[in-house]
């Protein structure tokens, strides 16, 4: 068999073992890419390793979790939904001027990352930026992000890409290819 004739097929049947085992799939208004059955968000994926560049958290501040302001936060996120608000535990608190973002965790309650901003020395919950629940199958953070920056577009973008998001504690079903 001559070179270019060997060549060629090897090229075609890689091609063809390598379409067997990707594909594009939609999902939920978006595009994933499935790699032997196992979904994977390159958007996500892309959109993380960015902001890992761009990020900047000088103006930034992680609040003790023993702190005024931690319990004044707490406070106020166990009393917004009773009764199950009431065992919120405050995971972490990153603040920026006068808005902040709190994690939490309850008993019966999915985790939560809160949105919330001083107004008149007082921490208010902003109600349609509070994330709760599975990402599943999309990339945990960047989904996360993407919906309280919608739900919030007001909040300081550096707050935003500075606050850790766990994948594993939002993304119920995550894919190796995906974490």
């Amino acid at each position: 068999m001559k070179r270019h004739v060997a060549a060629t097929l090897m090229a075609v049947l890689g091609f063809l073992i390598i379409d067997s085992h990707i594909d594009w799939v939609h999902h939920d208004n978006g595009t994933l890419l499935e790699v032997s059955g196992q979904p994977f968000d390159p958007r996500g994926w892309m959109a993380e390793q960015w902001r890992q560049l761009r990020k900047d958290c000088r103006l930034v501040r992680r609040e003790s979790p023993s702190s005024a302001t931690s319990n004044a936060v707490l406070q106020v996120i166990q009393q917004h939904s009773l009764p199950d608000s009431l065992d919120a535990q405050l995971l972490q608190l990153q603040l920026q001027a006068d808005w902040g973002m709190a994690e939490v965790e309850f008993k019966t309650l999915n985790p939560s990352i809160v949105v919330l901003h001083q107004v008149n020395g007082h921490w208010q919950i902003q109600d349609t930026a509070i994330w709760s629940g599975s990402t599943s199958p999309w990339m945990a953070a960047d989904f996360v992000r993407r919906y309280l920056r919608q739900q919030a577009p007001e909040l300081p973008q550096a707050l935003l890409d500075c606050m850790p998001i766990d994948a594993h504690r939002y993304a119920a079903a995550t894919s190796r290819l995906g974490a």
